[in-house]
Order: structure tokens, then C-alpha cells, then sequence
């Protein structure tokens, strides 16, 4: 009888492919854009920012034959006060996990150091989705509750699940944020263009509803402060404050354009920029580019559609339907798949800027940075944790340079 080869499946060696592709979304567009922008180091003290908020000067017709001339004033300052915040994200690895692929002829990669590497570029990501967001920490809106399968039914916009993440800890607040109702893990997120945006946590929180909203991890309180993201700076709202501004004073009041659910027309692109130009001055737009979700950047490619006419001076050029060198009067576009799929913002990266106490790094306690876990009898457990740290927080310090076009229509298929 005829060797056969499950005889001999126990001589052949097992293939593993070397190459190991990330199945996952780990962007930090936004991060990466002010990463290296005006960065002041502080203490815990508040900083401050001061402004040049009013001119000054009495100016008007006078007769100098011995006429009066008046009294005068002098240009007018405020400040803006801001506190970085402590943000962490801890790595877990057991002894085993480095035993068993610390050699290449143990495994494709070493996972321990593979995961200081994948920490750093996730920590990034996460301040990127945190930038989104408008100075409370609130990554997405409940809409639906399902106990049987822990599945939380998130609102489409701003964010959908967009900015949250497998083996992610969220807080479940209400609406007012003012209630904590408790946290969990997610481990699973749905969050595909034109799909029902949902995740599945670990637990649902007693009490969660609709109109709920999913908090970062660690804040505490009644109406908790985290990053100052763009909606926070990029902000027509005249009530509250800004960065201990009251909104009521002009000068702390962003430009803006409402659309009102309309889809993206041409007119609102226009008059962000004109906005500007008549707060600041003509010549004075300074660093822009256009911060959006691809959903409004199709929605401007789409205008563009029913007006293009192609003409090519030779038989060799590439045909481009899709515009991949995209402007917006005249301003490049910067596509951020964490961003308000409801709005664009003219982002001046001039104005844009950060405090910081401890710029990103390990944290380290005498020298150390990889730290022992106990097991319940009190003696060491076979895992070690690291943790990456920083103290940050973000400005503007002019919100009459800046301009958004908000609460504009989604596309089809987004």
C-alpha cells in the first residue's frame, strides 16, 4: 500500500508567511499637521495666552487753530488661560508572549518590541480622534441599546464609531454629561462607510438610553474638560467660554458658516474665506488648508463632476476623473477619516499651538519604564506593564483666522 501523506504530515514543517499587514485604521492626520507647530513648555500653573483684542486711538477731524483736540485710548489686551491634561495608554505583556517570539527562529516578530512600536503610532492615533472632539471627551452619541448582544447603536454624525477602537475603555455619561453611569470595554467596532456605526462592549452600563454619550476613559465629574479639539476653537457659538474668555467678547468667537443639513454648494466656500479676510484682513489668511472627512470631500469632487471638461495634449497623459490633487479655492485639502463628517474646517496652522508639561514619552520612575504586575498572593505575576505619557493640552490663539462650514448634508452611500 501507498504511502499516503497523512503518514507524513508529522515531516513536514509548518510555513509561516513573514510579511504581517495591520487590519486595522491607525491615522493621526490632524495630530501629525500641529505635531511640530508653537509648542510652550509649562508647569501645572495655568499659562496664559496673551491677545491683542482692540485697537486703540481717537481718530477724527480736528482744527488745529487752537481747536480741542480730545483725549485718546491705547490698544486693548486679554489673555487666554489653558491647563494641559495627563493622558496615558498602558501596555500589558505576559513573560510568555516575550519568551516565545524573543528569536527568529521562534516567530516572524518579536512582540514585545513590536509593541512599544504599535504603541506610540496607536497612542497617536487616539490624540488624533481626540482632536475631534470639543473639549469634553465625547467620542460618539447612543442611539440604540441592545442588552441581549451588548451592543450599543451609535448616531451617524458627528463621529459614528470613527473614533473609537477595539480593547478601548469608554465611560457611558447622559445626555447633560453630568451623570456617570459607568464604563466598559469595547471589543468589537462597525464603523464602515454607509453601515450602521455600532460597537460591542464588554458590559452596558446600567441605566444606558438613547441621547447617552461615550466619554475617555478617566475623566471624572459633572461636565468633564479633556483635548481642545477643533469643534471646541473652531466654535460661532456667542454663549460660555473659551479658554476662560467669555464668548460673549467678539474676539473669542470663530468664523463660521451654517448649511443648515444643505448639501456643500459653492457659496459657503467662499464666504469661510471672505469671513476671514473681513475679520483679520485682506491679506492676512496666513497658513490654511481645508480639514474634512472624505464623505465633504466627495460631496466638492461631485460638484466638480457635472462642470469638468477633459482635454489632454498627448496620447500618454493619465486619465484623472477623481481629481487627486484636490484644491479648495485655491487651499489644499487635507482628508481625515476621524473628522465631523457634517463639516469642513479651514484650519490656519499658524494659530494653532500646544502647552505642555511632558511632551510624549515613557513614563519612568527612577529610570525604570518597564514596571512588574502582582498576582493575588502578593507575589510578582509573569506580566510587566509600560505606559506611554504625556501632559498636553491645544489652542488657537486667534479664532478670527479660522473658519468652518458646518452641518452640511451627507452624500450618498456615507
Amino acid at each position: 500500500m501507498a504511502l499516503q501523506n497523512a503518514q507524513v504530515v508529522a515531516l513536514q514543517l509548518e510555513k509561516v508567511r513573514p510579511k504581517l499587514p495591520v487590519l486595522y485604521e491607525r491615522d493621526d492626520t490632524f495630530f501629525s499637521l500641529i505635531q511640530k507647530r508653537d509648542v510652550e513648555r509649562v508647569s501645572t500653573r495655568t499659562a496664559r495666552i496673551p491677545l491683542q483684542v482692540q485697537p486703540g486711538g481717537s481718530f477724527g477731524y480736528a482744527s488745529f487753530d487752537g481747536g480741542d483736540l480730545g483725549r485718546g485710548s491705547g490698544t486693548a489686551y486679554d489673555y487666554a488661560q489653558i491647563t494641559p491634561v495627563g493622558i496615558r495608554m498602558g501596555i500589558e505583556i505576559t513573560k510568555l508572549v516575550e519568551y516565545a517570539t524573543d528569536a527568529r527562529d521562534k516567530a516572524i516578530e518579536n512582540a514585545a518590541k513590536r509593541n512599544v512600536a504599535d504603541a506610540m503610532k496607536q497612542f497617536r492615533h487616539d490624540l488624533d480622534a481626540s482632536l475631534q472632539t470639543a473639549g469634553n471627551g465625547v467620542f460618539g452619541e447612543v442611539t440604540g441599546v441592545n442588552t441581549g448582544t451588548n451592543t450599543l447603536t451609535l448616531a451617524d454624525a458627528p463621529f459614528g464609531a470613527r473614533l473609537l477602537r477595539e480593547n478601548q475603555n469608554v465611560q457611558v455619561y447622559d445626555p447633560t454629561l453630568t451623570t456617570n453611569r459607568g464604563s466598559c470595554t469595547i471589543s468589537a467596532v462597525f464603523k464602515g462607510l454607509g453601515q450602521t456605526q455600532s460597537i460591542v462592549v464588554s458590559s452596558i452600563p446600567a441605566g444606558t438610553a438613547a441621547n447617552d454619550v461615550l466619554v475617555v476613559d478617566g475623566v471624572s465629574g459633572a461636565q468633564p474638560t479633556f483635548i481642545y479639539g477643533i469643534p471646541y476653537h473652531h466654535n460661532t457659538s456667542t454663549s460660555g467660554n473659551w479658554m476662560g474668555i467669555s464668548r460673549s467678547n467678539p474676539y473669542a468667537v470663530s468664523n463660521g458658516v451654517n448649511a443648515n443639513n444643505a448639501a456643500l454648494t459653492l457659496p459657503p466656500i467662499r464666504l469661510a474665506f471672505n469671513q476671514i479676510r473681513q475679520s483679520i484682513g485682506i491679506d492676512s489668511l496666513g497658513n490654511l488648508l481645508w480639514h474634512g472627512h472624505p464623505a465633504q470631500v466627495a460631496a466638492y469632487e461631485e460638484l466638480g463632476f457635472v462642470i469638468s471638461e477633459i482635454e489632454k495634449g498627448g496620447a500618454n497623459q493619465d486619465l484623472e476623473l477623481l481629481f487627486k490633487n484636490k484644491t479648495m479655492g485655491g487651499v489644499r485639502i487635507k482628508e481625515n477619516v476621524h473628522a465631523d463628517t457634517t463639516r469642513l474646517d479651514l484650519i490656519n496652522l499658524e494659530t494653532w499651538g500646544r502647552v505642555e508639561w511632558l511632551p510624549i514619552d515613557f513614563y519612568e520612575i527612577g529610570g525604570a519604564t518597564v514596571f512588574p504586575v502582582y498576582g493575588a498572593s502578593g507575589g510578582l505575576a509573569a506580566s510587566y506593564l509600560f505606559y506611554l505619557a504625556t501632559g498636553v493640552q491645544f489652542f488657537v490663539d486667534n479664532p478670527r483666522a479660522v473658519s468652518s462650514i458646518t452641518s452640511l448634508a451627507l452624500p450618498a452611500g456615507y
